[in-house]
């Protein structure tokens, strides 16, 4: 007996795992949030958040359907953008590579200008390839109650590469799903890195006092105004983020998650709303339920479901979100 009892005992787990685990986490956080800088808005966005929001679905079609046509049409209009900003970008850096054709020119620029460029056209590659992918996805009309199962299921799988739990592949589909942004974001900052190794090249070389250094000088203090300001917004929008998942109107989400189960015929969750026996019948108890918060949840209801009729009446204009970088 003691033998078989020692057999059943679980394994004591060590208390070194919980804080090597929760440090690896947060070193992992702060990569994450480094590496995304440059284009962290839409990373959130685009990818990171409505990646977790589908696969939080866990395949109910209900919450599945609405997330996965909001999210296709926001993916599109982000490959849109980055295919614009990257060709834009592109057309900079060959213009300024002649600029290093010089006795003075410094060789990391050259370095930082040609990265640009292949970025920059690895963008626009990918951001087809992304579409490509899209394309196979239903469209936008066959996006509702009525779509099969089976479409259902190919179409979680297509967009988040795994059936049971998250592999190597989920996340490989996830780098894919965000390097568009993410070779465009980077074309503009190795850009503007090998601009300022240029422009400062008289101060590098130490060469005697001439105009480059009075350009230098003016193009720094433009800059540097730029960056402190592009830093403290992107402060700022941390958080807010923040915030924002802590704001009521956060809650958004269950409510239109609440109002897509209505119309689909499926029974809403009451247990909230506190229930007395008078007779046969079961009722509401009326001293317990809050006027104010009934009415606030017919007006969302009401307006959830106008704003979803306009939406998939309007097409694209119906958009949620502006892509912002």
């Amino acid at each position: 007996m003691s033998e078989q009892a020692q057999a059943q005992t679980p394994p004591a787990i060590s208390k070194d795992m919980e804080p090597r685990t929760s440090l690896a986490n947060f070193i992992l956080r702060i990569f994450l949030n480094v590496v995304t800088a440059p284009y962290r808005r839409a990373f959130q966005l685009y990818t990171w958040q409505p990646l977790r929001e589908i696969q939080a679905a866990n395949g109910d079609r209900a919450r599945l359907i609405p997330l996965m046509r909001d999210w296709k049409v926001d993916k599109y209009n982000e490959i849109q953008s980055v295919q614009i900003a990257a060709t834009f970008c592109g057309g900079a850096t060959l213009s300024t590579l002649p600029w290093t054709r010089t006795a003075n020119a410094i060789w990391i620029v050259d370095a930082l200008w040609f990265s640009s460029l292949i970025c920059a056209i690895s963008a626009i590659i990918t951001s087809i390839q992304t579409k490509s992918i899209l394309d196979d996805l239903p469209a936008r009309e066959q996006l509702n109650s009525s779509l099969s199962e089976i479409e259902v299921l190919r179409m979680q799988r297509t967009v988040l590469r795994y059936k049971r739990t998250p592999g190597i592949k989920h996340w490989v589909m996830m780098f894919i799903w965000q390097f568009p942004s993410m070779t465009m974001a980077y074309a503009w900052v190795a850009f503007l890195c090998g601009l300022t190794v240029h422009l400062c090249t008289p101060f590098i070389h130490r060469m005697p006092w001439q105009d480059r250094h009075k350009i230098a000088i003016v193009y720094l203090a433009v800059g540097f105004v730029g960056l402190v300001t592009y830093v403290f917004s992107m402060i700022f929008v941390y958080v807010g983020e923040k915030d924002f998942k802590q704001s009521p109107a956060n809650t958004r989400s269950s409510t239109f998650t609440s109002t897509v189960e209505l119309e689909a015929g499926r029974p809403i969750n009451t247990t909230s709303v506190p229930m007395e026996t008078k007779g046969s019948q079961t009722v509401p108890s009326i001293g317990e339920i809050n006027p104010v918060q009934i009415t606030h949840s017919i007006g969302m209801f009401e307006f959830d479901k106008e704003h979803r009729i306009r939406r998939n009446a309007g097409g694209a204009s119906g958009i949620k979100r502006q892509l912002l970088y």
